[in-house]
């Protein structure tokens, strides 16, 4: 019924799901995730659950997915596991290679133990699920099959893509507009498009209401740009802002070495540096630089643009994940021999990446079980009765405060909230979560509390948090 390669990606499917369930975590490891986990039980964009554009296609999977199961942590490493076989076997097929070649067998495997990749695969977001459609609506563009239904499957694919990853759609600028140029039948792959907006526009429109689209979507889109969303707007500090792109594409995604990381990082990198060059050599020296991956590098170029200026990629590395897949199409070109004399060489070179790669994401996927800064933080304050208030930043009052904590909150960016607190005679035992110590310094004694950390390269967002108890001082205290 089946033949060697197809019984092999079924292996390899289901080795993505199972090692994925296995992977699993049960925290919720920050703010974006949190909306996600709560659109699970009541689906409101309105609410921020999920924050707008509201995911609907991603979102009804996963509703679906763990009404069946009623487990938080499977329904979406199922997910993250099937996105994982989807981008192998997409990027098989325009590679050009089979699975069972050494190539092939290589491609599948920095793809499968790819560190961002694998984490991305656990964590209660859609970014690993996108990338996935991405990958396939790409091959349906470039394929050099002569058949228009597969430009009419891309077109719908690209539909679907923006009610799963609205901001991957700058990826098919480039193959979206190459093919409605150069095609008489433009009419029907505008239509494919259009359904495949529609399946999930109409019943968000539903849902939601039209006025309540148009207004969340307006209020977030400014405020994406111009106040909370990390865009060159509000973090134009380029030096930063090239630095962390940068660390996010070599440190975050392929696991280099960086300042304060591991020694088996800085080893590894010098093997991911050996295969890198080596597979430039092969593709100038073979000439193998075809149409399809100037497009693919157009879409690539286009992509880090929209990024750089308009994403947080100062603190959430998730968004250089399209990037990697340049890297898993070039670096199976190492294993093509230039010259026979250095095979060997080269063989031992790509086993020693393998191992490396292998330990280092090991390592980070473990790292990635245990709670994150924040959860620690939340896991804490539970069993602290004595504290009654708790004062911080908006977003850690809000996670907190929807992970149940019964505490009273003060948002210590709104001045007249703050102001107020100070004003009054307050006795009860306060926590401040932040180094706002300066702010407190006239009127309080302040004791530091704990520290909370986990690995930043595991998530960026809050990797450390400083929490202090804060005592008001009586009057005539030194």
């Amino acid at each position: 019924m089946f033949n060697k390669n197809q019984i092999f990606l079924i292996i390899i499917l289901l080795s993505c799901i199972g090692s994925r369930i296995l992977t699993s975590i049960y925290y919720i490891e920050d703010i974006d995730s949190l909306r996600f986990a709560l659109s699970i039980h009541e689906y409101d964009i309105i609410k921020l659950q999920p924050h707008f554009p509201g995911y609907p296609i991603f979102s009804f999977i996963a509703k679906c997915l763990y009404f069946i199961l009623g487990n938080m942590g499977v329904t979406f490493s199922i997910i993250g596991g099937i996105s994982v076989f989807n981008i192998i076997y997409f990027l098989l097929r325009i590679s050009k290679l089979s699975p069972l070649s050494t190539s092939g067998l290589f491609l599948i495997f920095i793809i499968f133990f790819n560190p961002l990749v694998w984490l991305m695969s656990n964590r209660y977001m859609p970014d690993l699920f996108g990338l996935s459609i991405f990958i396939s609506a790409l091959y349906f563009f470039i394929s050099d099959i002569k058949d228009r239904k597969f430009l009419y499957i891309g077109y719908f694919l690209t539909g679907l893509l923006a009610g799963i990853r609205l901001s991957y759609l700058p990826l098919l600028i480039i193959p979206f507009l190459m093919r409605l140029k150069s095609r008489e039948n433009r009419k029907y792959l505008i239509i494919s498009f259009s359904i495949g907006c529609l399946i999930w526009l109409i019943p968000l429109i539903l849902i939601t209401g039209f006025e309540n689209i148009w207004l969340v979507g307006y209020n977030h889109t400014i405020g994406h740009f111009m106040d909370y969303g990390g865009s060159a707007f509000t973090n134009n500090d380029w030096s930063i802002r090239i630095t962390r792109f940068i660390q996010s594409v070599w440190a975050d995604g392929l696991g280099g070495y960086w300042l304060e990381r591991s020694w088996q990082t800085f080893i590894f990198s010098i093997f991911l540096l050996l295969i890198f060059i080596q597979s430039l050599r092969v593709l100038l020296i073979n000439k193998l630089i075809d149409k399809n991956f100037k497009i693919i590098i157009g879409c690539l170029l286009v992509y880090s643009i929209w990024i750089f200026f308009s994403q947080n990629i100062i603190y959430k590395s998730r968004h250089i994940l399209p990037i990697l897949i340049l890297f898993f199409i070039i670096f199976p070109l190492a294993l093509k021999p230039l010259s026979r004399k250095f095979y060997p060489y080269i063989k031992a070179g790509v086993v020693a990446f393998c191992l490396f790669l292998f330990s280092i994401s090991i390592t980070i996927i473990g790292q990635h079980k245990n709670p994150s800064a924040i959860a620690q933080l939340k896991n804490d304050l539970e069993q602290q009765e004595s504290i009654k208030t708790v004062i911080s930043t908006p977003l850690i009052n809000y996670y907190l405060k929807l992970n149940g904590i019964k505490k009273k909150f003060i948002n210590i960016e709104n001045s007249e909230e703050f102001e107020l607190f100070k004003y009054e005679n307050n006795n009860d035992e306060i926590l401040l979560i932040g180094n706002f110590k300066l702010m407190f310094k006239d009127d309080y004694t302040i004791i530091v509390d704990s520290i909370f950390y986990h690995n930043p390269y595991v998530n960026r967002m809050w990797s450390q948090i400083e929490t202090y108890k804060i005592i008001k001082q009586k009057r005539g205290d030194i």
